[in-house]
């Protein structure tokens, strides 16, 4: 058995005084039939049970058998705010408390989260582990170079750090080929974009935050609307240009690991002359199914949502390949995932609840309503790909 070269040849099968023991091989596979949450409350067993599903190899082993996605969610408690891993089926697995008064989840599909204080004067981020509920606060200044930069545009700065809830834009993401995470931050120094966009960027190496590192600005004025916010996706984080400077559902992309700018990625061909916006009853976001990234088309007015597949980044080609199209969805639904039957798995934002879309069948059924089991007042989501064992 492969997991024989990780264990010793016996191991206690609890700290009860008695001699008894069993194969280590029996009990490594006994130990993966378990949920994680009970495995870490069987942690405190002994020393010998606490080493086993504290080993790498036994997560891996774990999460290839255990497959149904955990999500993290934001949730309020009195005063107290916090990020709590849930599975699909309901189960709280983990529940980690910050004092703060609001906090928002960027949607991530990562091992990591990227939380967001929500408060002023000053909008703080941080980095969390939820296996082990560390975290790592994200410096509130800029590099010398974005100060220098609103200095020689005569940008008030000052004026910006007062009300920078309103003018900063994060992503999260991770670099594929080093496995590095990194932030970026977009500022939008005036409201009424007169001061170009500024951009930069920090590497976190897993002991410190690093140190923020000025980029090259964004090509055109990123869209600043709640519903179109920025998203990563294998390493490149997506922005939809702002509607009034270039053709609709237009990208920009930042690749993570060169930390540029890439070419502009047109939007679907029968969406790059719509109307967007709430007067035309039309919204755009982004959405990151299964690795890919998708463009979710709502149209209000007739209670569709069409995912389209981006199928070839250079030529700008895109695939419709669903059409969510039953009245009970939300507006402001997120589609979050496909599972493994087919089925999509979609965050209603109004109601606080998960819900799963059949495409072949056009069926929408409540799955997880966040506020039944104890998580009130979650508002913003996210897809957590990591393990709670390690």
């Amino acid at each position: 058995m492969a997991s024989s070269s990780k264990l010793s040849h016996a191991v206690p099968v609890a700290n009860t005084g008695a001699p008894a023991t069993l194969p280590a091989d029996a009990l490594f596979e006994v130990l993966l039939r378990l949920p994680a949450k009970d495995i870490c409350r069987l942690r405190a067993v002994c020393r010998s049970w606490r080493a086993l599903t504290s080993d790498p190899h036994f997560a891996a082993e774990h999460k290839s058998r255990h497959t149904e996605p955990f999500f993290a969610v934001t949730f309020r408690d009195g005063d107290v705010s916090g990020v709590a891993i849930v599975s699909l089926s309901g189960q709280i697995l983990r529940r980690i408390s910050f004092a703060s008064d609001r906090i928002e989840l960027l949607l991530t599909h990562l091992d990591r989260l990227c939380v967001i204080r929500m408060c002023k004067p000053s909008l703080a981020a941080w980095v969390l582990n939820p296996a082990t509920a560390a975290h790592l606060t994200l410096p509130g200044l800029h590099s010398d170079e974005f100060v220098g930069s609103c200095i020689e545009r005569r940008f008030d700065f000052g004026s910006y750090v007062t009300h920078n809830c309103k003018t900063v834009t994060y992503a999260f993401g991770q670099v594929a080929s080093t496995g590095d995470y990194k932030v970026l931050r977009i500022s939008h120094p005036h409201p009424d974009n007169s001061q170009p966009q500024l951009c930069d960027i920090i590497t976190l190496d897993g002991s410190s935050q690093g140190r923020w590192r000025r980029k090259q600005n964004p090509p055109r004025d990123l869209c600043r609307e709640e519903i179109v916010e920025c998203l990563a996706v294998n390493g490149v984080v997506h922005f939809f240009f702002d509607y009034g400077l270039m053709e609709p559902t237009s990208i920009a992309p930042f690749n993570l690991d060169t930390e540029k700018w890439m070419p502009t990625l047109r939007g679907p061909e029968p969406l790059r002359s719509a109307k967007f916006g709430f007067i035309y009853e039309r919204a755009v976001s982004l959405a990151n199914l299964n690795g890919s990234l998708v463009i979710v088309d709502n149209d209000f007015g007739i209670s569709n949502h069409d995912l389209w597949f981006i199928v070839d980044h250079k030529r700008g080609l895109w695939v419709k390949k669903y059409s969510l199209s039953v009245e009970q969805i939300c507006d402001y639904a997120r589609p979050l995932l496909i599972l493994d039957d087919g089925r999509i798995v979609v965050f209603d934002m109004v109601k606080r609840l998960l819900q799963c879309y059949d495409p072949t069948t056009g069926n929408l059924a409540d799955v997880l309503d966040f506020g039944a089991i104890g998580l009130a007042e979650s508002q913003s989501i996210a897809v957590y790909t990591g393990s709670l064992l390690i």
